[in-house]
């Protein structure tokens, strides 16, 4: 018997808002993730400050979960959140407040050696399994798994996840009712499986926020590495993902390295060890209300005095990270062969690119963003006009979140080429706030392009040739063609925003993981042997 996938992998949950809060009342809500809400700094005066985080993650459980006060777990990463720790941990204060009240957040920080962490993240986490998911690594060459890889994997990445898991622990001493535990991305693979262990009855979901390749990538890893990955994540209730492609394939490696797991690809579960964990697409979104107060803040309308002087009668416009998923080179090289096919746009179209280096300490990263400076100061001298003043491309460096917003206002074409990514924000957000009936040319790759590909210009990302035809078609589409294809990608984001995305993860696991467990409680069964059998472990066609 072969299975097949379900119809609708994304479909709501049926689990309305008044009954997850019926369901989640007196039960409390703990996010964990690498990176919390709000990073300390430890001012002369011997106070603290505090700096509040604007990625969407925050921005989502901010907006939903205000009323529940989370607890947020993460990982110290300055020196104020370790003197704001120890401060709490002398005073017997337990959980640390932002300063000033009224914060949505409660917060308990992670303190691994410094040792650790670097194995944790800048090893592990960072290269290792971010390019890995990313399918980045140039097998023949990288990566290497080594003696120090391994010192990495054991005193680095198993250790900061034993940390995480008993810090969540620790934040469940206390609760009358077993809490939510919401875990976030690749840094905490095997934080739930640990959780599970001490406690057998926790409510635990994970999300990753990345790509989750095929299981014969996963290879590159040695099988102990892998296998642990995926028993980890299956020591959760829920594990979501940002497309159904990717969540196939966490079923697949499942199958592939677990011995003993039983898939149900119909049903989209996973049952090992007598648990049953259910596997769910989730494509994450923006804060649209908050994206637009930013995008027309006093701090973004600053940048409209001099962001004009970078466009011109056309303008391409590209907002990422310098990281190499991102395939920034590839983009430059096919306005390299536009310019070159096409040059009677030669002196009318810009290229602005807003770049957020990232990542620096990793050497990889910076020898990317090398090239990618190095891309552009070769096209710009074989182009540039020295009578006019005109150079096709501009690019801005620097972390600057308003002004990035500002500019996708006025773009005509925005290019998101990323050779693959989880979802790729910056898509929903230029089509959000675009006021030029700007085109989006979008990568197959980006997570993005199921819910956005069929209004956009959609290209594989190693096609420079194709890309720079799809520049050409951008720019000459027709008025009306623009119109109706950024109307239908506006209206789009509007109606499947971050709020949307984080109430189907609640929903789903009041669906499979509360409400069942308490009817089965109440009937004297075991919640997986109530279930029916699950479908035996055969791909779908």
């Amino acid at each position: 018997m072969v299975t097949t996938v379900a119809e609708s992998e994304t479909a709501p949950t049926g689990v309305d808002q008044s009954e997850i809060d019926r369901v989640l009342e007196g039960r409390t809500l703990i996010i964990a993730s690498n990176r919390g809400p709000v990073t300390f700094s430890f001012e002369d005066d011997g106070t603290f400050s505090a700096r509040k985080g604007s990625g969407g993650l925050v921005t989502a459980v901010s907006a939903i979960a205000r009323d529940r006060r989370p607890i947020w777990i993460a990982a110290a990463m300055t020196e104020g959140d370790r003197a704001r720790t120890e401060l709490a941990q002398r005073t017997g204060e337990g959980l640390i407040s932002p300063p000033g009240g009224g914060s949505e957040f409660r917060l308990r920080f992670v303190v691994p050696t410094a040792n650790a962490y670097r194995g944790y993240y800048n090893e592990i986490s960072n290269p290792l399994l971010w390019f890995l998911q990313h399918y980045l690594w140039d097998t023949p060459r990288s990566p290497d798994i080594t003696a120090e890889t391994w010192r990495a994997w054991h005193e680095g990445y198993v250790a900061v996840n034993r940390l995480f898991a008993e810090e969540i622990v620790a934040a469940c001493e206390h609760c009358t009712e077993p809490p939510v535990i919401m875990l976030q991305d690749y840094h905490l693979y095997l934080c739930g499986g640990f959780v599970r262990e001490t406690m057998p009855d926790a409510v635990l979901q994970h999300f990753v926020h990345i790509p989750w390749p095929d299981p014969d990538y996963w290879r590159l890893l040695p099988l102990a590495m892998r296998q642990a990955i995926c028993e980890g994540m299956l020591g959760n209730d829920v594990v979501g993902f940002q497309t159904p492609a990717h969540a196939r394939s966490f079923m697949y490696t499942c199958e592939s390295y677990v011995p003993g797991a039983s898939i149900d690809y119909a049903g989209r579960s996973v049952v090992w060890n007598g648990h049953r964990t259910e596997v769910r697409a989730y494509p994450i979104s923006i804060d649209t209300a908050a994206v637009r107060r930013a995008a027309y803040s006093k701090e973004a309308r600053a940048h409209d005095r001099y962001l004009p002087n970078h466009w011109n009668e056309f303008t391409v416009l590209r907002v990422d990270r310098a990281e190499p998923s991102k395939n920034i080179v590839r983009g430059f090289l096919a306005f390299d062969r536009f310019l070159e096919a096409h040059e009677e746009f030669q002196g009318r179209v810009n290229f602005v690119t807003i770049m957020v280096p990232s990542r620096m300490d990793v050497e990889e990263y910076k020898t990317y963003l090398d090239d990618v400076s190095a891309t552009v100061g070769r096209i710009n001298a074989r182009y540039a006009n020295v009578e006019t003043g005109w150079q096709p491309i501009h690019m801005i460096m620097g972390e600057n979140y308003p002004r990035a917003l500002a500019a996708m206002k006025w773009y005509d074409v925005l290019l998101v080429n990323s050779i693959i990514d989880g979802m790729n924000l910056v898509a929903k957000e230029g089509a959000l706030l675009n006021e030029r009936n700007g085109v989006l040319i979008l990568s197959e790759g980006a997570g993005a392009a199921i819910q956005l590909g069929d209004d956009a210009l959609m290209i594989a990302p190693a096609d420079i040739e194709g890309t720079a035809e799809a520049i050409y078609q951008a720019l000459i589409m027709p008025l009306h063609e623009r119109r109706r294809r950024a109307e239908r990608l506006r209206r789009i984001v509007e109606n499947d925003d971050v709020g949307m995305w984080f109430r189907e993860q609640l929903g789903d696991i009041v669906r499979y993981a509360i409400r069942p467990d308490a009817e089965n409680r109440e009937r004297g069964l075991d919640a997986v042997a109530a279930d029916p059998a699950p479908v035996p472990a055969t791909r779908p066609n």
